[in-house]
């Protein structure tokens, strides 16, 4: 996506763009990011893209405490849970309040202990206008998820299409979150409308009953763990894979 579409169009001022990204803290967890001057325990998110060892070594930290044996399900999960702080930030400043923050790769800034991911950006900026929702997609799936997954997927095997339904998966959870699950609300419709986008719209299958992805995020495949409520499968698989 072209950076100039952010660079025009009306601003929030850098102190209403920090108040809505506090607000959104109490929302939930993965709502949370924060802003004003950081130390140098935080790196720019960009870095999870080109530094291989850095992302080995946060994919093996989330393996670990999942006690997983399989390095492709640490890297499904800690794909879901970055993808639904990236959606959660983005969807809950547009929904609840109308403006978009910029989440540019080189100033959103990271930090990891044992897996767990926290953000924070120093100086916010957000934009607010008619046009944003399609910048919301581009700015998620193109600056962060895409880099993401080619990052990943130079670790080791992991299916691309599972990770596109890890991004949709997240983002209607998000959307379900910010609503409190009500039905539909602002985050459901934002979502629904950016499911739509070609680029997560084979992921997700929507129903009268709800929705199902098309692909299975391997949680089952954790000790303890089982099929989400929105897996494409419905019967849990085996120890090799078969379904029972």
């Amino acid at each position: 996506m072209a950076r100039q579409r952010f660079d025009d169009g009306p601003h929030a001022s850098e102190s209403q763009a920090a108040a809505v990204l506090a607000a959104l803290s109490d929302v939930g967890a993965y709502f949370a990011v924060g802003t004003g001057p950081a130390d140098d325990s935080w790196r720019p998110v960009a870095q999870l893209y080109t530094d291989a060892a850095l992302l080995e070594g946060i994919v093996g930290r989330v393996q670990a405490r999942m006690d997983a044996a399989e390095q492709r399900v640490a890297v499904s999960t800690f794909f879901l849970g970055f993808a639904a702080r990236l959606w959660s930030i983005g969807l809950g400043a547009l929904a609840g309040h109308r403006l978009l923050p910029d989440l540019a790769s080189e100033h959103l800034l990271f930090r990891e202990a044992g897996g767990q991911i926290r953000l924070h950006i120093e100086r916010p900026v957000a934009w607010r206008g008619d046009d944003v929702e399609p910048m919301l997609a581009d700015m998620v799936l193109e600056w962060h998820l895409a880099r993401l997954t080619a990052a990943l997927r130079r670790l080791g095997p992991i299916s691309a299409k599972l990770l596109r339904g890890n991004a949709a998966s997240a983002l209607l959870g998000a959307a379900r979150v910010f609503d409190r699950d009500a039905t539909p609300g602002p985050g459901w419709r934002l979502a629904r409308r950016l499911c739509a986008d070609e680029r997560l719209s084979d992921a997700i299958v929507f129903s009268d009953a709800g929705y199902r992805r098309t692909s299975c995020c391997l949680y089952y495949r954790v000790p303890g763990g089982g099929l989400c409520g929105d897996c494409v499968l419905t019967t849990q698989p085996d120890e090799r894979g078969k379904v029972t």
